[in-house]
This record gives C-alpha cells, structure tokens and sequence, in this order.
C-alpha cells in the first residue's frame, strides 16, 4: 500500500492542493499498477520559517538567491 507524503509550503488554493494530491495519486496508479483504494496521499504544508534549504530559511528575505548557493563560502564573496 504506497502512502505518498509530499512537503511544501502552503498552499493558499484549496483547488490547487486537491489537484496535486489527485495528479500524484493518478501517477502511482498508472506507473505501478497498484489499485486507487490502496494509494493514500497527503500534504504536510510547513510555514516558511521551518523550513530551510541550503541551511537558509524560507521565510528569509533572500533565500529565493541564498538558498541555491552550493557552500558557505559563497556568504563571503
């Protein structure tokens, strides 16, 4: 029985998020076979804040440009 758990900052339309729970559930059924009734899928949505990339928060002005640095070293240049 697949569970699909999928983390993201919220997201603000509901239609949107039904959308992407139906698509995912959609593609583990065509690409495994596995029955729809055994497939479960959910969202965790985090605030920006709890969630960080590249050790950066979301919720930090920059973090569109910090978070895709590949070393700390690029914070001194």
């Amino acid at each position: 029985m697949p569970v699909i758990q999928i983390s993201t900052f919220k997201i603000a339309d509901q239609q949107k998020a039904e959308d992407l729970l139906t698509e995912v559930t959609a593609a583990m059924h065509r690409v495994t076979g596995v029955p729809l009734d055994k497939i479960s899928a959910f969202l965790t949505e985090v605030e920006p804040s709890r969630w960080a990339d590249a050790g950066v928060v979301g919720s930090h002005p920059e973090f569109p440009s910090r978070s895709r640095r590949m070393s700390y070293e690029e914070d001194v240049a």
